[in-house]
């Protein structure tokens, strides 16, 4: 029982276990098999069709038709499209569960068609993929409910198919929930672990794995550009706080610094500890607020009253990237960041620079204290 409140209880970020599955480079071939696995509802509808016996009826061939006829737009729609929000995910759950339930309750000869009940099953394993123990539960509960309910109507039609009625039912409680829930039970708290994988330990900040899942999120956003500005943040003359106070006080003071640029800069900006006392801030704000930000983060580390003040150098740079490429675009502007951090510390340090354009400003960049 207590395996599962925990199961129960686990927290899903149906947007990490995107990022999770785009970072591993498997986002865009499950994309491809989803949308095949339409297509192929829509193949089986247009077959019974042909059955005599199986959509006799008027509501029986309506809801062939309807399936046929829905299955190939939404087909498309995962084939071309980005992939979807988690509302869009929900909608199209709820799509494939009622529209297969429709089928399967209103077509003739419910004994011949009980064994295509699995049919759930490929819905679940969708399900099990992106979403967590809730509507996990729902998809199941709402599959076992209609698999019933075909059964009785089977069992009252046809009697004499009794016994074969009942292997079937017994059949389908496996495939459809035992092999499911077990894998998912062990998927989530595989995942819960692996998500330690994505974090820095010392400051709770994403490591440069994590970062990378984060950017890589950003390719379904809409458009096929996306305005980013980037913040590249060094503490000044970190290896004499070190040798100073000690590798305890340094790592407090890395600490310190990662909570206070999660202030400054919460979500949906995106933190990352690139290594050491480095670490960067990937925003979709515009220039002018993510400078005015930086400057607050600047006055914020070297504030008197910590036992140690900090300061830091920090750069800043702007860009416009293409949300199919934008893994290239994000290093790119990261690396002017970087250098605009680098002149603030040929400048002295404790101040934000933001990086000019070479073929308009010569390298000179725009200072600010």
């Amino acid at each position: 029982m207590n395996g599962l409140r925990q199961w129960w209880a686990l927290p899903v970020d149906y947007g990490w276990n995107v990022a999770y599955a785009r970072y591993q480079r498997a986002l865009d071939i499950t994309r491809v098999l989803i949308g095949v696995c339409c297509w192929l509802y829509g193949i089986a509808a247009a077959i019974a069709l042909t059955i005599p016996g199986i959509g006799d009826s008027n509501l029986g061939r309506w809801t062939l038709w309807f399936t046929l006829g829905t299955t190939v737009p939404v087909g498309v729609a995962w084939f071309i499209g980005g992939w979807p929000s988690w509302r869009m995910s929900l909608a199209f759950v709820v799509y494939a569960d009622v529209a297969l339930a429709a089928v399967v309750l209103t077509v003739d000869s419910p004994s011949a068609v009980l064994p295509m009940a699995a049919l759930f099953t490929v819905v679940g394993s969708y399900v099990v993929g992106f979403h967590g123990p809730k509507l996990v539960t729902a998809h199941h509960v709402f599959a076992l409910v209609t698999t019933i309910a075909l059964y009785v109507s089977a069992m009252v039609s046809d009697p004499a198919q009794g016994p074969r009625t009942n292997l079937y039912l017994v059949m389908l409680i496996l495939v459809m929930l035992a092999a499911p829930l077990i894998c998912h039970f062990f998927l989530m708290l595989l995942r819960r672990d692996a998500t330690g994988a994505f974090y820095d330990p010392l400051t709770g900040m994403r490591n440069r794995r994590g970062f990378d899942a984060a950017i890589g999120a950003l390719e379904s956003r809409p458009g096929s550009e996306l305005a980013v500005v980037a913040v590249v943040i060094d503490i000044d003359n970190f290896k004499s706080v070190n040798d100073r106070y000690g590798h305890e006080h340094g790592d407090a003071a890395i600490r310190l610094t990662a909570s206070r640029i999660l202030e400054v800069f919460p979500a949906p900006a995106i933190s990352v500890r690139l290594g050491g006392e480095e670490f960067a801030v990937i925003c979709a704000d515009g220039l002018e607020t993510v400078m005015r930000r930086s400057e607050l983060l600047r006055t914020r580390l070297c504030a008197r009253s910590d036992t140690a003040p900090l300061t830091a150098s920090l750069g800043v740079a702007e860009a416009v990237v293409v949300t199919r490429e934008i893994h290239t675009g994000v290093d790119e502007v990261l690396a002017y960041a970087d250098q605009a951090m680098y002149q603030a510390k040929g400048l002295g340090g404790d101040r934000v620079a933001h990086y000019v354009d070479d073929s308009r400003s010569g390298r000179d960049g725009d200072t600010q204290q």
